[in-house]
């Protein structure tokens, strides 16, 4: 009995430190997460996304001064059989912490996976696809769950390649995300266990990615040696490594404003830099300055390259030198040096796929417009809730779609676009509403669905508006 006591006061103090962690992130003038901001938490189903967004949503419910707007979104790669189970979890928990939830489903991410390998194709496509969703949900912020476990890992990882001062900051708890959306991460400090204690104590269900078992990735291999590493050189090697990470970020910090200051000394245009400015530089300052005017061009050299330019710049001649890095162009004459990106090619890389849950009553941001949903007679389009059970999916069409006006029979929307003279160019514009069997009963451009037809025991009033029509009139406030 002493035993099991002593445990469930482990798992509760464990768990406190997440949501000691939140609240630090929501207070003093320098907040992750200030007062009065909308966040998405970007919840993938397991137990780190899931505490955090449990201590955000309770915070925000017990401390309604912070005005603080949560908001649930999931990104579903699509990458391996029952993923869409994950969807369906973290929907289950936006419900029960009641806050509104946004996802989003990559239909392309195979072709991108075999340009540039499992992780920077996902990491890339999910930091585009929680842009979206933040937009979607009128948010400025996208907390992320990373701990102080993920921060261990990259810094090794990052070691272990041979990486630069710059990457050994590891991960940030604060960065741009998208142009009005900064992606945050108030858990760095907080570990593994304690996100796991929290779950626990609440009694959630979590998802556990096979992809984190996978041992032909480097993270993974890098996660089960941790362990070992810990037992021979230091008890407490987590949290030093996580110290270390946090030391080199502030002294970046340093070197890249003295970096960006030299490269404004050098610019002769937009991409173009006086070339005997940048050579004059410390070597140390020249590799960050050459970086940062690589990025700003949409280039992405890695640190070859950049020693490359380096001894050009060095040893430039009469003669025009040229050098092709990832997704651009270096070129260097006797006087400048200027970069230019390459166009990426994408062929047949379809569109991203938005799915919103409509839970009940409220305003819903999609695609540009906002769904106004009230319960009775309002003015609108009328459907019967018992007919069309709740939770509903709003979403764009998929291949094969088929839908059954009232008093009529089902067909495939594509069809019924076409007998209706919908403009191919809006098809993938207008939205579709699913019930909580996935059966369709609202097109956009088709008469209404059965749902909407008879006698109507419950009745939900649909009206649709611009985002800027709303926004006019104040409505563009996603409240779910």
């Amino acid at each position: 009995m002493a035993g099991r006591t002593e445990r469930a006061s482990a798992c509760s103090r464990d768990a406190g430190l997440v949501e000691r962690a939140v609240v630090a992130a929501c207070s003093g003038a320098q907040a992750l997460v200030p007062s009065s901001s909308t966040v998405l938490v970007a919840c993938s189903g397991g137990a780190d996304s899931t505490a955090l967004a449990v201590a955000l949503s309770a915070l925000a419910r017990e401390k309604p001064a912070l005005a603080l707007t949560v908001v649930l979104g999931h990104v579903d790669h699509g990458l391996r059989d029952g993923s869409s189970r994950d969807a369906d979890l973290v929907r289950a928990l936006a419900a029960r912490l009641r806050v509104p939830f946004h996802h989003l489903r990559l239909s392309s991410l195979h072709l991108e996976v075999a340009r540039e390998g499992l992780e920077r194709a996902a990491r890339d496509a999910r930091h585009a696809a929680l842009a979206l969703l933040a937009r979607e949900a009128s948010a400025t912020l996208v907390a992320t769950a990373h701990t102080r476990r993920d921060q261990a890992e990259t810094l090794l990882l990052r070691l272990a390649r041979g990486a630069g001062p710059s990457q050994l900051a590891g991960v940030r708890a604060r960065r741009r995300l998208a142009a009005g959306v900064w992606l945050v991460r108030p858990l760095l400090n907080v570990s593994r266990a304690a996100t796991e204690a929290l779950c626990a104590r609440e009694g959630l269900e979590i998802v556990d990615d096979p992809h984190n078992h996978d041992e032909a990735r480097a993270r993974t291999r890098v996660r089960r040696l941790l362990p070992s590493l810990a037992a021979e050189l230091n008890p407490r090697l987590e949290q030093a490594l996580a110290r270390a990470a946090a030391l080199f970020a502030e002294e970046d910090e340093l070197v890249q404003g003295l970096a960006e200051e030299a490269l404004t000394r050098a610019r002769r245009g937009r991409h173009e830099f006086d070339a005997a400015g940048l050579a004059a530089l410390h070597p140390a300052l020249l590799r960050r300055a050459l970086l940062a005017a690589a990025l700003e061009a949409g280039c992405r050299p890695e640190q070859g390259h950049l020693e490359s330019v380096r001894a050009a710049l060095a040893h430039r001649g009469a003669r025009a030198w040229e050098l092709h890095v990832p997704r651009g162009v270096v070129r260097l004459t006797q006087t400048s040096l200027c970069f230019a990106a390459r166009q990426a090619r994408r062929e047949n890389v379809a569109p991203l796929s938005m799915e919103l849950a409509i839970t009940g009553p409220g305003r819903y941001a999609w695609n540009g417009r906002l769904l106004v949903l009230s319960e009775g007679r309002d003015r609108g389009t009328l459907v019967d809730e018992t007919r069309a059970p709740f939770p509903w999916t709003l979403r764009g069409h998929r291949a094969g779609d088929r839908f059954r006006p009232g008093g009529g029979r089902a067909k495939k929307v594509a069809d019924q676009w076409i007998d209706a003279r919908v403009p191919r160019a809006e098809r993938a514009a207008l939205p579709l509403l699913a019930d909580k069997s996935g059966i369709l009963f609202y097109v956009g451009g088709l008469r209404a669905g059965e749902p909407s037809k008879g006698k109507l025991e419950r009745p939900f009033a649909l009206q649709w508006t611009s985002e800027m029509d709303a926004a006019s009139a104040g409505l563009c406030t996603v409240l779910g």
